[in-house]
C-alpha cells in the first residue's frame, strides 16, 4: 500500500495521469481484499473528483468503475440493477462486469434461475474466447449457486474443473480454490477428505504465503471452518483465534470477523452463552467497520455460509433466546 501511494505522488508530479489511477484503482482493491469497502468506495469515489479523472483515458475510467462497484456491492446500498452496468460496454472490462453483475444479482435475492442461464451462457462464451480469468468468475458463480441449492457433488464438480483450468499454470488459484473444495467436501461430512485437501494446499503455499497474505488467510479460515464443521470444537477455536491473530497483522476485516463468528458457535455450541454473545457483537462491530449490513455478512461469499446447525448468529441479531436480554 506505501508502496503505491508513494509512486501515486511521483506519477502524479509528472502528470502521468494513467499511472495515477492505476496506483489509485490498486490501492481501492487492496482496501477490498482487506474488507475495508467503506475506505475502497470512497477512496475511488473522491479520484473521480481529482484533476486527474479529467485525463484518463476511457479504457481507464472503466476500470475505475467496474472496481468501484466490486466494493460497493458489499454494502447493500446500491440496486443490484445499477451495479458493473457503467464498466459493461468496455473491451476489457465488459465480459467480467457481466459476469459479476449477475452473481450481483444472486447475492442481492435475484431469481435464481435466470442467474444460472446468464453465467452458463457467459461462462460459454468466455470459453470460446479463450478467456480463463473470466471464465473462472462464471464458473464460480455457478458453484455458489449449486452451493446453495444443496447440489454439493455439482459444486465439486465445477470447483475441480477451475482447479484444472489452472493447473501448472496459476498455483495461487488452484490453492484458493483447492480450499473451497475441502469446504464442500466438509458440507458433504468428508472431513477426512476436507483435511486432506486442506494439506495439499500447504505444500507449496508456505513459499506462497509470504506473498500473498490473503491467501494464507483464505486457507488459515477455510482449515478453522471444516474443524468446526466437524463439531471439533477445540481444533476450530484455535485455528480462528490464529487466523484473527493473523488478520491483526495484515488489517484484514473480513476474514476477521468471521473468525469473530466462528468463535462464537464454538462458544455456542458448548453452551456458554455469555461468550457467544461477546463475540458476535464483536463481529457486529467488525461488519459496521467494513460497511457490511450485519446479516449480509457471507451474502457476497456463498461458499463461505456455515451450515445450519451453527445458528447462534442468526439468533443473536434477531434478539432470540438465550441473547433476548443482550441487545
Amino acid at each position: 500500500m506505501k508502496a503505491f501511494k508513494a509512486a501515486e505522488a511521483l506519477y502524479l508530479t509528472a502528470g502521468n495521469h494513467e499511472n495515477v489511477a492505476h496506483c489509485v484503482i490498486r490501492c481501492a482493491d487492496i482496501y477490498r481484499c482487506q474488507g475495508r469497502f467503506i475506505q475502497s468506495q470512497k477512496l475511488l469515489e473522491n479520484f473521480q473528483c481529482s484533476d486527474s479523472w479529467i485525463y484518463l483515458s476511457k479504457p481507464m475510467k472503466f476500470k475505475a468503475w467496474f472496481f468501484l462497484d466490486d466494493a460497493r456491492k458489499y454494502t447493500f446500498a446500491t440496486s443490484a440493477d445499477e451495479l458493473f452496468i457503467k464498466s459493461m460496454d468496455d473491451r476489457s472490462w465488459g465480459l467480467q462486469s457481466k459476469v459479476r453483475h449477475w452473481r450481483t444479482k444472486w447475492y442481492y435475492g435475484g431469481e435464481i434461475v435466470q442467474v444460472k442461464t446468464h453465467l452458463e451462457n457467459l461462462s460459454l462464451q468466455c470459453q470460446q474466447m479463450g478467456n480463463l480469468s473470466d471464465r473462472k468468475e462464471a464458473l464460480l458463480g455457478l458453484a455458489e449457486v449449486a452451493f446453495y441449492e444443496g447440489r454439493l457433488s455439482d459444486a465439486m464438480d465445477i470447483l475441480q474443473k477451475i482447479v484444472d483450468m489452472f493447473e501448472g499454470k496459476n498455483s495461487d488459484d488452484v490453492l484458493w480454490f483447492t480450499v473451497w473444495k475441502a469446504i464442500v467436501a466438509s458440507m458433504q461430512e468428508n472431513h477426512a477428505l476436507a483435511r486432506e485437501l486442506v494439506l495439499q494446499a500447504s505444500g507449496p503455499f508456505e513459499f506462497l504465503a509470504l506473498h500473498d497474505a490473503r491467501t494464507f488467510l483464505h486457507r488459515s479460515y477455510g482449515s478453522a471452518r471444516i474443524e468446526l464443521t466437524a463439531g471439533e470444537y477445540h481444533s476450530a477455536k484455535s485455528q480462528f483465534t490464529a487466523t484473527i491473530e493473523s488478520c491483526n497483522m495484515q488489517g484484514d476485516l473480513f476474514y476477521k470477523a468471521s473468525s469473530v463468528r466462528g468463535l462464537g458457535e464454538c462458544a455456542f455450541m458448548q453452551d456458554n452463552f455469555a461468550l457467544a454473545a461477546e463475540c458476535f457483537a464483536k463481529t457486529r462491530l467488525l461488519c459496521s467497520e467494513m460497511g457490511v449490513p450485519s446479516e449480509h455478512l457471507y451474502s457476497c461469499s456463498p461458499l463461505g455460509v456455515l451450515p445450519d446447525k451453527f445458528e447462534g448468529w442468526a439468533l443473536f441479531l434477531e434478539g432470540r433466546s438465550p441473547f433476548a436480554n443482550v441487545m
